[in-house]
Protein backbone atom coordinates (compact mmCIF):
# COMPACT_ATOMS: atom_id res chain seq x y z
CA UNK A 1 0.00 0.00 0.00
CA UNK A 2 1.30 3.42 -0.93
CA UNK A 3 2.21 5.87 2.04
CA UNK A 4 0.10 8.11 3.74
CA UNK A 5 0.36 11.09 6.64
CA UNK A 6 -2.35 11.67 9.00
CA UNK A 7 -1.99 15.26 11.18
CA UNK A 8 -3.87 14.31 14.12
CA UNK A 9 -4.85 16.42 17.02
CA UNK A 10 -4.05 14.93 20.37
CA UNK A 11 -6.40 16.94 22.49
CA UNK A 12 -5.08 19.28 25.71
CA UNK A 13 -3.66 16.67 27.96
CA UNK A 14 -4.47 13.45 28.98
CA UNK A 15 -5.24 10.87 26.89
CA UNK A 16 -8.78 9.85 27.39
CA UNK A 17 -9.26 13.19 25.87
CA UNK A 18 -7.97 11.47 22.41
CA UNK A 19 -11.04 11.29 19.74
CA UNK A 20 -11.95 7.49 18.93
CA UNK A 21 -10.50 8.14 15.36
CA UNK A 22 -7.16 9.29 16.55
CA UNK A 23 -7.05 6.64 18.84
CA UNK A 24 -7.34 4.17 16.35
CA UNK A 25 -4.72 5.55 13.52
CA UNK A 26 -2.08 5.51 16.31
CA UNK A 27 -3.04 1.92 17.04
CA UNK A 28 -2.82 1.57 12.60
CA UNK A 29 0.47 3.46 12.48
CA UNK A 30 3.83 2.41 11.59
CA UNK A 31 5.27 5.67 12.67
CA UNK A 32 4.53 8.38 14.79
CA UNK A 33 5.98 11.99 15.06
CA UNK A 34 4.88 12.94 18.15
CA UNK A 35 5.59 16.71 20.15
CA UNK A 36 7.06 17.24 23.29
CA UNK A 37 4.06 18.24 25.47
CA UNK A 38 2.33 15.34 25.23
CA UNK A 39 1.01 12.40 27.93
CA UNK A 40 3.39 9.49 27.49
CA UNK A 41 0.28 7.19 28.14
CA UNK A 42 -0.68 8.06 24.65
CA UNK A 43 2.37 6.25 23.17
CA UNK A 44 1.89 3.00 25.23
CA UNK A 45 1.23 -0.04 23.75
CA UNK A 46 2.14 0.95 19.87
CA UNK A 47 4.02 -1.03 17.90
CA UNK A 48 4.90 1.80 15.16
CA UNK A 49 8.10 3.63 15.40
CA UNK A 50 7.93 6.37 17.60
CA UNK A 51 10.46 9.21 17.05
CA UNK A 52 10.11 12.81 19.49
CA UNK A 53 10.42 15.85 17.18
CA UNK A 54 9.00 18.09 20.29
CA UNK A 55 10.38 22.22 19.83
CA UNK A 56 10.59 23.89 23.20
CA UNK A 57 11.72 27.93 23.40
CA UNK A 58 15.10 27.51 22.56
CA UNK A 59 15.61 23.51 22.59
CA UNK A 60 14.63 22.70 18.99
CA UNK A 61 15.09 18.74 18.46
CA UNK A 62 14.41 19.20 14.68
CA UNK A 63 13.60 22.56 12.92
CA UNK A 64 10.18 22.55 11.45
CA UNK A 65 12.08 21.98 7.81
CA UNK A 66 13.60 19.16 9.15
CA UNK A 67 10.31 17.64 10.51
CA UNK A 68 8.14 18.77 6.88
CA UNK A 69 11.47 16.49 4.90
CA UNK A 70 10.88 13.63 7.43
CA UNK A 71 7.58 13.52 6.90
CA UNK A 72 8.04 13.49 2.99
CA UNK A 73 10.55 10.70 3.58
CA UNK A 74 8.44 8.46 5.55
CA UNK A 75 5.41 9.56 4.39
CA UNK A 76 6.45 7.96 0.97
CA UNK A 77 6.04 4.25 1.95
CA UNK A 78 4.46 4.43 5.61
CA UNK A 79 1.20 4.92 6.95
CA UNK A 80 2.47 8.08 9.74
CA UNK A 81 0.61 10.00 12.39
CA UNK A 82 2.03 13.34 13.16
CA UNK A 83 0.65 13.77 16.62
CA UNK A 84 0.01 17.22 17.52
CA UNK A 85 -1.01 18.52 20.62
CA UNK A 86 -4.11 20.15 20.98
CA UNK A 87 -5.39 21.07 17.03
CA UNK A 88 -2.94 20.46 13.91
CA UNK A 89 -4.10 23.86 12.57
CA UNK A 90 -4.34 25.93 16.13
CA UNK A 91 -0.86 27.31 16.23
CA UNK A 92 0.48 23.98 16.00
CA UNK A 93 2.56 24.87 12.32
CA UNK A 94 -0.03 21.68 10.78
CA UNK A 95 -1.02 23.84 7.77
CA UNK A 96 2.82 24.08 7.16
CA UNK A 97 3.47 20.28 6.84
CA UNK A 98 0.25 19.74 5.00
CA UNK A 99 1.71 22.30 2.20
CA UNK A 100 4.85 20.29 2.35
CA UNK A 101 3.24 16.91 1.53
CA UNK A 102 1.36 18.42 -0.99
CA UNK A 103 3.95 19.84 -2.62
CA UNK A 104 5.80 16.62 -2.40
CA UNK A 105 2.78 14.70 -3.99
CA UNK A 106 1.88 12.84 -0.55
CA UNK A 107 -1.18 11.95 0.25
CA UNK A 108 -2.13 13.11 3.87
CA UNK A 109 -5.44 13.63 5.84
CA UNK A 110 -6.53 15.83 8.71
CA UNK A 111 -7.63 14.72 12.03
CA UNK A 112 -8.87 17.74 14.25
CA UNK A 113 -8.56 17.66 18.30
CA UNK A 114 -9.91 19.28 21.10
CA UNK A 115 -7.86 22.68 20.99
CA UNK A 116 -6.44 24.48 24.22
CA UNK A 117 -7.32 27.27 23.47
CA UNK A 118 -10.91 26.27 24.67
CA UNK A 119 -10.44 23.26 26.57
CA UNK A 120 -7.96 24.13 29.00
CA UNK A 121 -10.07 27.61 30.03
CA UNK A 122 -13.00 25.35 30.27
CA UNK A 123 -11.54 22.52 32.60
CA UNK A 124 -10.18 25.37 34.88
CA UNK A 125 -13.76 26.39 34.99
CA UNK A 126 -13.65 29.18 32.66
CA UNK A 127 -16.32 29.41 30.02
CA UNK A 128 -14.84 31.61 27.07
CA UNK A 129 -18.16 32.55 26.41
CA UNK A 130 -21.54 32.95 28.53
CA UNK A 131 -24.48 34.34 28.06
CA UNK A 132 -24.46 38.19 29.25
CA UNK A 133 -20.81 38.01 30.13
CA UNK A 134 -19.15 37.68 26.72
CA UNK A 135 -20.06 36.92 23.33
CA UNK A 136 -16.87 35.86 21.50
CA UNK A 137 -13.20 35.29 22.30
CA UNK A 138 -10.21 36.30 19.97
CA UNK A 139 -7.61 33.90 20.30
CA UNK A 140 -3.46 34.60 19.92
CA UNK A 141 -0.30 33.20 20.16
CA UNK A 142 1.46 34.77 23.44
CA UNK A 143 4.92 34.93 21.62
CA UNK A 144 6.16 36.01 17.97
CA UNK A 145 8.96 34.28 15.93
CA UNK A 146 12.38 36.64 15.11
CA UNK A 147 11.35 37.40 11.72
CA UNK A 148 7.90 37.63 11.08
CA UNK A 149 6.84 40.01 8.53
CA UNK A 150 3.99 41.20 11.28
CA UNK A 151 3.53 41.34 14.77
CA UNK A 152 0.19 41.23 16.67
CA UNK A 153 -1.30 44.74 17.46
CA UNK A 154 -1.73 44.49 21.39
CA UNK A 155 -3.47 48.14 21.40
CA UNK A 156 -6.20 46.54 18.86
CA UNK A 157 -6.48 43.62 21.43
CA UNK A 158 -6.93 45.86 24.10
CA UNK A 159 -10.04 47.44 22.59
CA UNK A 160 -11.76 44.11 21.80
CA UNK A 161 -14.54 43.39 23.67
CA UNK A 162 -15.34 39.47 24.85
CA UNK A 163 -12.83 37.17 26.00
CA UNK A 164 -9.01 37.01 25.33
CA UNK A 165 -6.97 33.78 24.95
CA UNK A 166 -3.46 34.21 24.84
CA UNK A 167 -1.40 30.59 24.54
CA UNK A 168 1.77 30.04 25.32
CA UNK A 169 1.32 32.61 27.32
CA UNK A 170 4.07 32.58 30.16
CA UNK A 171 7.32 33.60 28.41
CA UNK A 172 6.36 37.14 27.08
CA UNK A 173 3.71 37.53 30.24
CA UNK A 174 4.88 40.62 31.20
CA UNK A 175 5.56 42.38 28.22
CA UNK A 176 1.83 41.53 26.96
CA UNK A 177 -0.16 42.28 29.86
CA UNK A 178 1.83 45.74 29.61
CA UNK A 179 1.05 45.88 25.77
CA UNK A 180 -2.39 45.57 27.07
CA UNK A 181 -2.35 47.52 29.84
CA UNK A 182 -1.34 50.41 27.57
CA UNK A 183 -3.39 49.71 24.86
CA UNK A 184 -6.20 51.26 27.30
CA UNK A 185 -7.28 47.67 28.97
CA UNK A 186 -8.46 48.66 32.27
CA UNK A 187 -6.20 47.05 34.99
CA UNK A 188 -8.62 45.21 37.29
CA UNK A 189 -9.94 43.18 34.14
CA UNK A 190 -9.83 39.80 35.33
CA UNK A 191 -7.22 37.26 34.48
CA UNK A 192 -5.88 34.01 35.23
CA UNK A 193 -3.20 32.04 34.18
CA UNK A 194 -4.15 27.82 33.63
CA UNK A 195 -0.73 25.97 34.17
CA UNK A 196 -0.41 22.47 32.19
CA UNK A 197 -4.44 22.34 31.61
CA UNK A 198 -5.52 18.92 31.02
CA UNK A 199 -2.90 17.34 32.97
CA UNK A 200 -3.18 15.70 36.81
CA UNK A 201 -1.29 18.82 38.49
CA UNK A 202 -3.41 21.50 36.27
CA UNK A 203 -3.71 24.76 38.39
CA UNK A 204 -4.87 28.41 38.03
CA UNK A 205 -3.85 31.47 39.24
CA UNK A 206 -6.41 34.24 38.81
CA UNK A 207 -6.06 37.47 39.45
CA UNK A 208 -6.69 40.69 37.46
CA UNK A 209 -4.16 42.11 34.85
CA UNK A 210 -2.76 44.77 37.11
CA UNK A 211 -1.47 42.19 39.65
CA UNK A 212 -1.61 39.23 37.74
CA UNK A 213 2.16 39.05 36.38
CA UNK A 214 3.23 39.09 40.14
CA UNK A 215 0.93 36.25 41.30
CA UNK A 216 2.43 34.33 38.65
CA UNK A 217 5.88 34.87 39.67
CA UNK A 218 4.61 34.19 43.31
CA UNK A 219 3.34 30.88 41.87
CA UNK A 220 6.22 29.91 39.71
CA UNK A 221 3.94 29.57 37.13
CA UNK A 222 5.88 27.54 34.19
CA UNK A 223 4.75 26.63 30.13
CA UNK A 224 2.50 25.30 28.86
CA UNK A 225 -0.02 27.89 30.47
CA UNK A 226 -2.40 29.95 28.92
CA UNK A 227 -3.41 33.13 29.87
CA UNK A 228 -7.18 34.32 29.93
CA UNK A 229 -8.31 37.82 29.90
CA UNK A 230 -12.03 38.62 30.43
CA UNK A 231 -15.02 38.74 32.74
CA UNK A 232 -15.74 35.05 31.99
CA UNK A 233 -12.11 34.07 34.51
CA UNK A 234 -14.91 35.32 37.62
CA UNK A 235 -16.81 32.67 36.69
CA UNK A 236 -13.88 30.21 38.17
CA UNK A 237 -14.59 30.17 41.37
CA UNK A 238 -18.18 28.56 40.88
CA UNK A 239 -17.27 26.29 37.88
CA UNK A 240 -13.45 25.52 39.21
CA UNK A 241 -12.70 21.66 39.27
CA UNK A 242 -13.38 20.74 42.94
CA UNK A 243 -9.79 19.09 43.14
CA UNK A 244 -8.98 16.49 46.05
CA UNK A 245 -5.94 14.80 46.93
CA UNK A 246 -6.37 11.03 48.34
CA UNK A 247 -3.53 9.49 50.16
CA UNK A 248 -4.56 5.76 50.28
CA UNK A 249 -2.54 3.18 49.50
CA UNK A 250 -2.04 2.37 45.64
CA UNK A 251 -4.67 -1.18 46.05
CA UNK A 252 -7.98 1.38 47.41
CA UNK A 253 -6.80 4.39 44.69
CA UNK A 254 -9.39 3.07 42.04
CA UNK A 255 -12.18 2.36 44.20
CA UNK A 256 -11.23 5.71 46.14
CA UNK A 257 -11.08 8.05 42.89
CA UNK A 258 -13.96 6.43 41.40
CA UNK A 259 -16.04 7.06 44.72
CA UNK A 260 -14.93 10.80 44.38
CA UNK A 261 -15.77 11.37 41.14
CA UNK A 262 -18.92 9.92 41.30
CA UNK A 263 -19.44 13.33 43.82
CA UNK A 264 -18.56 15.54 41.98
CA UNK A 265 -14.56 15.91 42.66
CA UNK A 266 -12.03 15.59 40.97
CA UNK A 267 -9.44 12.96 42.30
CA UNK A 268 -5.57 13.70 42.74
CA UNK A 269 -4.18 10.46 43.06
CA UNK A 270 -1.21 10.60 45.55
CA UNK A 271 -0.55 7.13 47.69
CA UNK A 272 1.14 8.44 51.00
CA UNK A 273 1.64 4.83 52.31
CA UNK A 274 2.27 1.34 51.29
CA UNK A 275 2.01 -1.83 53.06
CA UNK A 276 4.47 -4.99 53.73
CA UNK A 277 2.67 -8.04 54.46
CA UNK A 278 4.55 -9.13 57.79
CA UNK A 279 4.91 -13.21 57.99
CA UNK A 280 1.79 -15.12 59.82
CA UNK A 281 2.83 -16.72 62.87
CA UNK A 282 2.81 -20.24 62.52
CA UNK A 283 0.26 -21.00 65.36
CA UNK A 284 -2.34 -18.43 63.72
CA UNK A 285 -4.97 -21.30 63.50
CA UNK A 286 -4.56 -21.74 66.82
CA UNK A 287 -4.59 -18.19 68.03
CA UNK A 288 -8.11 -17.97 66.05
CA UNK A 289 -9.75 -21.30 67.95
CA UNK A 290 -9.13 -19.54 71.05
CA UNK A 291 -10.27 -16.41 70.48
CA UNK A 292 -14.01 -15.38 70.96
CA UNK A 293 -13.84 -13.10 68.40
CA UNK A 294 -11.64 -12.07 65.63
CA UNK A 295 -11.07 -8.40 64.64
CA UNK A 296 -10.20 -6.37 61.57
CA UNK A 297 -9.54 -3.09 61.38
CA UNK A 298 -8.89 -2.37 57.82
CA UNK A 299 -9.21 -3.91 54.44
CA UNK A 300 -5.67 -4.15 53.83
CA UNK A 301 -5.68 -5.99 57.08
CA UNK A 302 -8.30 -8.28 55.24
CA UNK A 303 -6.14 -8.92 52.41
CA UNK A 304 -2.82 -9.44 54.02
CA UNK A 305 -4.49 -12.03 56.61
CA UNK A 306 -6.66 -14.17 53.79
CA UNK A 307 -3.74 -14.51 51.67
CA UNK A 308 -3.20 -17.71 53.68
CA UNK A 309 -5.37 -20.24 51.81
CA UNK A 310 -6.99 -21.89 54.98
CA UNK A 311 -7.41 -18.83 56.71
CA UNK A 312 -10.94 -18.15 55.68
CA UNK A 313 -11.73 -21.85 56.83
CA UNK A 314 -10.39 -21.20 60.21
CA UNK A 315 -12.44 -17.52 60.44
CA UNK A 316 -16.08 -19.40 59.18
CA UNK A 317 -16.95 -20.79 62.87
CA UNK A 318 -15.86 -17.56 64.62
CA UNK A 319 -17.53 -14.49 65.00
CA UNK A 320 -15.74 -11.52 63.51
CA UNK A 321 -15.80 -8.07 63.85
CA UNK A 322 -14.74 -5.45 61.56
CA UNK A 323 -14.11 -1.61 62.12
CA UNK A 324 -16.10 -0.55 59.51
CA UNK A 325 -18.69 -1.56 56.40
CA UNK A 326 -15.55 -1.20 53.78
CA UNK A 327 -14.08 -3.73 56.03
CA UNK A 328 -17.40 -5.57 56.53
CA UNK A 329 -17.05 -6.18 52.65
CA UNK A 330 -13.35 -7.31 52.22
CA UNK A 331 -14.17 -9.76 54.56
CA UNK A 332 -17.83 -10.75 53.28
CA UNK A 333 -16.22 -10.74 49.53
CA UNK A 334 -13.58 -13.55 50.86
CA UNK A 335 -16.51 -15.28 52.08
CA UNK A 336 -16.11 -14.35 55.72
CA UNK A 337 -19.08 -13.48 57.29
CA UNK A 338 -19.16 -10.60 60.01
CA UNK A 339 -21.31 -11.07 63.28
CA UNK A 340 -20.58 -7.46 64.83
CA UNK A 341 -19.75 -3.82 63.50
CA UNK A 342 -20.01 -1.03 65.71
CA UNK A 343 -22.14 1.71 65.86
CA UNK A 344 -19.33 3.93 65.56
CA UNK A 345 -16.42 2.85 62.80
CA UNK A 346 -13.88 3.91 65.30
CA UNK A 347 -11.33 2.40 67.83
CA UNK A 348 -13.83 3.29 70.56
CA UNK A 349 -16.84 2.03 68.98
CA UNK A 350 -14.82 -1.37 68.56
CA UNK A 351 -13.83 -0.79 71.95
CA UNK A 352 -17.86 -0.48 73.26
CA UNK A 353 -19.02 -3.35 70.66
CA UNK A 354 -16.61 -6.02 72.26
CA UNK A 355 -16.48 -5.47 75.80
CA UNK A 356 -18.23 -8.71 76.50
CA UNK A 357 -16.10 -11.02 75.43
CA UNK A 358 -13.12 -12.76 77.42
CA UNK A 359 -10.75 -12.99 74.66
CA UNK A 360 -10.57 -11.06 71.30
CA UNK A 361 -8.15 -11.68 68.48
CA UNK A 362 -6.70 -8.06 67.01
CA UNK A 363 -5.46 -8.75 63.34
CA UNK A 364 -4.26 -5.61 61.78
CA UNK A 365 -1.21 -3.10 61.41
CA UNK A 366 1.84 -2.85 63.43
CA UNK A 367 1.06 0.72 63.92
CA UNK A 368 -2.27 0.24 65.24
CA UNK A 369 -3.74 2.28 67.18
CA UNK A 370 -2.94 1.79 70.95
CA UNK A 371 -6.34 2.88 72.18
CA UNK A 372 -8.15 -0.14 71.17
CA UNK A 373 -5.70 -2.49 72.74
CA UNK A 374 -5.55 -0.37 75.77
CA UNK A 375 -9.34 0.25 76.15
CA UNK A 376 -10.70 -3.48 75.47
CA UNK A 377 -7.68 -4.63 78.11
CA UNK A 378 -9.41 -1.27 81.25
CA UNK A 379 -13.21 -3.72 80.11
CA UNK A 380 -11.49 -6.85 81.26
CA UNK A 381 -11.02 -8.29 77.77
CA UNK A 382 -7.95 -10.56 77.11
CA UNK A 383 -6.22 -9.02 74.02
CA UNK A 384 -4.09 -11.18 72.00
CA UNK A 385 -2.69 -8.86 69.17
CA UNK A 386 -1.16 -9.49 66.35
CA UNK A 387 0.62 -7.44 63.53
CA UNK A 388 0.61 -8.80 60.01
CA UNK A 389 1.39 -5.95 58.19
CA UNK A 390 3.47 -2.84 58.48
CA UNK A 391 3.11 0.87 56.77
CA UNK A 392 6.19 2.81 55.16
CA UNK A 393 6.25 5.69 53.09
CA UNK A 394 4.90 5.07 49.38
CA UNK A 395 7.97 6.23 47.16
CA UNK A 396 5.59 7.04 45.08
CA UNK A 397 5.73 10.01 42.37
CA UNK A 398 2.45 11.23 42.54
CA UNK A 399 3.04 12.45 46.24
CA UNK A 400 6.06 13.64 45.16
CA UNK A 401 4.04 15.59 42.32
CA UNK A 402 0.90 16.24 44.59
CA UNK A 403 3.37 18.05 47.30
CA UNK A 404 5.22 20.12 44.17
CA UNK A 405 1.57 21.22 42.85
CA UNK A 406 -0.34 21.19 46.52
CA UNK A 407 -1.65 24.83 45.73
CA UNK A 408 -3.37 23.39 42.84
CA UNK A 409 -5.82 21.16 45.14
CA UNK A 410 -8.78 22.03 46.95
CA UNK A 411 -9.86 19.61 49.67
CA UNK A 412 -7.29 17.32 50.96
CA UNK A 413 -8.63 14.21 52.31
CA UNK A 414 -7.05 11.88 55.15
CA UNK A 415 -7.74 8.51 56.13
CA UNK A 416 -5.25 7.33 58.51
CA UNK A 417 -3.06 9.24 61.09
CA UNK A 418 -0.55 7.31 59.09
CA UNK A 419 -1.27 9.23 56.02
CA UNK A 420 -1.01 12.64 57.34
CA UNK A 421 2.43 11.38 59.17
CA UNK A 422 4.30 10.06 55.57
CA UNK A 423 2.76 13.25 53.79
CA UNK A 424 4.80 15.48 56.02
CA UNK A 425 7.84 13.69 56.27
CA UNK A 426 7.87 13.58 52.74
CA UNK A 427 7.41 17.25 52.25
CA UNK A 428 10.20 17.85 54.26
CA UNK A 429 12.85 15.48 52.79
CA UNK A 430 11.97 17.31 49.16
CA UNK A 431 12.20 20.87 51.22
CA UNK A 432 8.43 21.72 50.67
CA UNK A 433 7.22 21.63 53.84
CA UNK A 434 6.58 24.88 54.07
CA UNK A 435 4.92 25.55 50.79
CA UNK A 436 2.92 22.22 51.75
CA UNK A 437 1.69 23.48 55.01
CA UNK A 438 0.51 26.95 53.39
CA UNK A 439 -1.31 24.57 51.20
CA UNK A 440 -2.91 22.76 53.75
CA UNK A 441 -3.76 26.21 55.15
CA UNK A 442 -5.46 27.49 52.39
CA UNK A 443 -7.42 24.62 51.33
CA UNK A 444 -10.51 22.07 53.07
CA UNK A 445 -8.38 19.58 55.14
CA UNK A 446 -10.81 16.61 55.77
CA UNK A 447 -10.14 13.78 58.60
CA UNK A 448 -12.03 10.59 58.58
CA UNK A 449 -12.24 10.22 62.07
CA UNK A 450 -10.66 10.71 65.30
CA UNK A 451 -7.64 9.55 65.88
CA UNK A 452 -6.93 11.12 62.26
CA UNK A 453 -7.70 14.17 63.18
CA UNK A 454 -5.68 13.75 66.32
CA UNK A 455 -2.96 12.92 64.60
CA UNK A 456 -3.49 15.58 61.88
CA UNK A 457 -3.25 18.43 64.82
CA UNK A 458 -0.69 16.84 66.53
CA UNK A 459 1.31 17.86 63.07
CA UNK A 460 0.02 21.17 63.29
CA UNK A 461 -2.56 20.84 60.86
CA UNK A 462 -6.02 22.16 61.12
CA UNK A 463 -8.73 20.01 60.25
CA UNK A 464 -11.85 21.71 59.17
CA UNK A 465 -14.07 18.86 58.54
CA UNK A 466 -15.19 15.32 59.78
CA UNK A 467 -18.10 13.56 59.36
CA UNK A 468 -20.34 11.96 61.48
CA UNK A 469 -20.21 8.76 60.25
CA UNK A 470 -16.68 7.44 59.73
CA UNK A 471 -16.35 6.46 56.53
CA UNK A 472 -14.74 7.38 53.30
CA UNK A 473 -17.77 8.08 51.62
CA UNK A 474 -19.51 9.98 54.14
CA UNK A 475 -16.06 12.11 54.30
CA UNK A 476 -16.64 12.92 50.63
CA UNK A 477 -20.03 13.71 51.02
CA UNK A 478 -19.18 16.25 54.31
CA UNK A 479 -16.67 17.87 52.25
CA UNK A 480 -18.94 17.92 49.05
CA UNK A 481 -21.55 19.92 51.60
CA UNK A 482 -19.22 21.99 53.35
CA UNK A 483 -17.89 23.56 49.49
CA UNK A 484 -21.34 24.27 48.38
CA UNK A 485 -22.04 26.26 51.58
CA UNK A 486 -18.17 28.39 50.86
CA UNK A 487 -19.23 28.72 47.12
CA UNK A 488 -23.06 29.73 47.59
Amino acid sequence: MPGKVYLVGAGPGTPDLLTQRATRLLQEAEVVLYDRLLDPGMLEGLSARLIDVGKSAGRHKMTQDEINSLLVELGREHRVVRLKGGDPYVFGRGGEEALALLEAGIPFQVVPGVTSAVAVPELAGIPVTHRGVSASFTVVTGHEEPGKDRNLDWSTLARLGGTLVVLMGVSRLEENVSALLEGGKDRGTPAALVERGGWPEQRTVAGTLGDIVARAKEAGVKPPAILVVGDVVGLEKDLGPRRLAIFRTDNQMAESAAMAESLGFEPVQAPAISLEPLPLPEDLTDRIARADCVVFTSSNGVEAALAKPDLARALSSKTVAAIGPMTARALEDRGVAVSVLPEEYSSLGLVQALAGFDRVLLLRSAQGSVSLSSGLQEKGVVVDDVPIYQISGSGDVRLDRLIRRARSVEVFAFTSGSTSRYLIKRAREMGQEEELRSALAAGMVVAIGPPTRTELERLGVRVDIMPERYTFQEMLKAARDALNRRRL
